[in-house]
């Protein structure tokens, strides 16, 4: 009710009680003329007025109820023909498709959908608004996606998704689907806007076709690199590439994400990079290194740090390579790092190749065997070797029947 309505209203009950006090005395006065008990006569008065104004007031209440009922449907009613009629005229000529749709909490009812759905799409605007048009037009290895999408973005009353819809030609096109609540008109209409970007995944997906051709190169790079170092040392040819292996397997074991098992994939192939310095004939003594050339051989984590440190990996390579001889208790070298000092990558990198090395032939003595690596880290967890990389690594072996190679 406005200030006009509240007015009138008194202005109506002031006049009645007017009347009422006044003709009500006169009237009394014409039938009875003059009366005695007074009291009486005027409480009969009161109650009469009390109950004749509280019915008219009533009346008068409910009349403007259904009145302001009247007027708010109304303009509901004028609402919604703006946006079912007025809307997509003004949308119709704008690069993009738009829609109106009615969601009751289960069926989902497309109201309209704007002229330029023939020109996106090669539909008309009455297929579109048939029942379940929509779910057949989405690509089948999207439609679950898209359906538990825009489900929820219509209970949070607006969102936006991606997904593939049918052309009418049989090809698919990339929409950004863009859907709000039109809150103004209904709780239960929405209107969306698909925007057209196949020319943005076509980019994209060039992008990642560039992007894995680049990878592939990067890593036969890394290959290569590796078999030069495993030419000068013929006797651990491979070596490089199964630490690598088995250090992505025991990452995968302890639960670590994708990321950083390809990483370590990566590490293993380059942590003995090193060796390239190192002269052939050290690499290759079938009997044990003097000191003197023992320091020689241990150079090789620091050089290959210094060929690797200006590399922009994603990963630590560099610092894995440093770090692949340094033990928990601070006795490997070339830094003496200890516990946390040393990156987990490297601690996992530490135990496979000790395993790969004692489970292969070297120039100086026969394989050792598995049986006597898995030992040796099993002996030494907690002191050299980090212990939960020690775990992960005997379960592979034990319970999964790892195979080095494989």
């Amino acid at each position: 009710m406005n200030k006009r309505r509240y007015q009138k209203l008194v202005a109506i009950y002031l006049l009645a009680s007017l009347i009422w006090i006044i003709g009500s005395d006169w009237l009394l006065a014409q039938l009875i003329g003059d009366f005695n008990d007074s009291y009486v006569l005027s409480a009969g008065k009161g109650v009469a007025f009390v109950t004749l104004m509280s019915g008219l007031l009533y009346v008068l209440l409910m009349r403007l109820n259904s009145a302001e009922r009247q007027v708010a449907s109304a303009v509901t009613d004028g609402t919604e023909q703006l946006v079912l009629n007025k809307i997509p005229t003004f949308f119709q000529h704008i690069p993009m498709l738009t829609y109106a749709v009615n969601w009751d909490g289960k069926t989902l009812r497309t109201l309209w959908v704007s002229d330029n759905l023939y020109d996106l799409l090669g539909y008309t605007q009455e297929e579109a608004l048939q029942p379940g048009w929509w779910e057949k037009c989405v690509h089948p290895d999207d439609r679950l996606r898209a359906l538990e999408e825009s489900k929820t973005i219509l209970a949070n009353g607006g969102g936006d998704h991606y997904y593939r819809v049918k052309h009418a030609k049989g090809h698919y096109v990339y929409f950004h689907d863009e859907l709000r609540r039109v809150e103004s008109v209904s709780a239960t209409c929405f209107v969306g806007i698909w925007r057209d970007i196949s020319t943005e995944e076509s980019a994209l997906e060039q992008v990642q076709e560039y992007s894995t051709k680049l990878e592939k190169t990067i890593l036969g790079t890394i290959t290569a690199i590796s078999h030069m170092v495993e030419l000068r040392d013929p006797y651990t040819a491979g070596h490089e590439s199964r630490v690598g292996e088995l250090a992505s397997a025991i990452a995968l074991e302890m639960g670590l994400d994708m990321d950083t098992q390809y990483g370590l994939r990566i590490a293993g192939l380059l942590h003995d990079i090193g060796k390239i310095s190192i002269p052939a004939e050290y690499l290759t003594k079938p009997t044990r290194l003097t000191d003197a050339e023992f320091e020689i051989i241990k150079s090789h984590a620091c050089n290959g740090y210094n060929i690797l440190k200006n590399i922009a990996f994603p990963w630590p390579v560099a610092e894995v390579a440093y770090q692949h001889h340094e033990r928990l208790d601070g006795t490997g070298y070339p830094r003496g790092l200890k516990g946390d000092e040393i990156l987990l990558e490297a601690r996992i990198i530490t135990v496979a190749d000790v395993i790969e090395s004692m489970a292969t032939n070297r120039p100086y003595r026969h394989a050792l065997g598995i049986k006597k690596a898995l030992q040796e880290i099993e002996q030494h967890a907690g002191k050299l070797y980090d212990p939960e990389v020690c775990n992960a690594a005997l379960t592979l072996f034990r319970q999964k029947n790892y195979k080095l190679g494989d």
